[in-house]
């Protein structure tokens, strides 16, 4: 059996990129920034499937002019904002998305922002940056405790549902 051709404009971890280079016949997008909609066409002549993020922008002019063999495009992202999903029902080709593929690494980010801006980390990674740290007194940068705060979410989402259990787990209210 022959293998497909799979257009990839990003790169992922050895575990995919293996799986990809097992699976597919793939034409890589070789720079480190998003093609531009030229290069994503040219790529995706004769190609049968795409696999891209939402710094590849598919608009209805890209779906007027993508190869008829495109079957299928996959997006590795959360949403599909960065898609005409009508333009791209129109020429009848479907868009796959990656749902909660990043709830978990947003939520710990959320918390490690929360935590480092209640322990003034950022301040305190200035002084000793700068060679200004110098323990002056008992009560500098102490910051205040999460412990017992109320934190309000606003959209209780899979994203919003996982920052909610981590800050429980912090001792901390939750309102939504």
């Amino acid at each position: 059996m022959t293998k497909r051709i799979l257009v990839v404009t990003s790169r992922y971890t050895k575990e995919i990129e293996d799986r990809i280079d097992r699976d597919y016949i793939a034409r890589r997008n070789p720079n480190q920034f998003p093609c531009s909609q030229q290069e994503l066409l040219s790529a995706a002549a004769g190609a049968d499937a795409m696999f891209i993020t939402p710094a590849d922008r598919l608009d209805s002019g890209f779906f007027q002019k993508v190869s008829p063999t495109v079957k299928i495009i996959a997006t590795y992202s959360v949403g599909f904002e960065h898609i005409d999903l009508e333009a791209a029902a129109r020429r009848r080709i479907p868009v796959a998305y990656t749902p909660g593929v990043n709830n978990e690494a947003t939520a710990d980010i959320a918390m490690l922002l929360l935590l480092g801006a209640s322990r003034r980390a950022y301040e305190a990674q200035e002084l000793v940056r700068t060679g200004v740290w110098k323990p002056l007194s008992p009560n500098m940068l102490l910051g205040w405790q999460v412990g017992g705060k109320v934190l309000g979410i606003f959209g209780m989402g899979r994203g919003g549902q996982a920052v909610a259990r981590r800050a429980r787990g912090f001792g901390m209210k939750v309102h939504y």
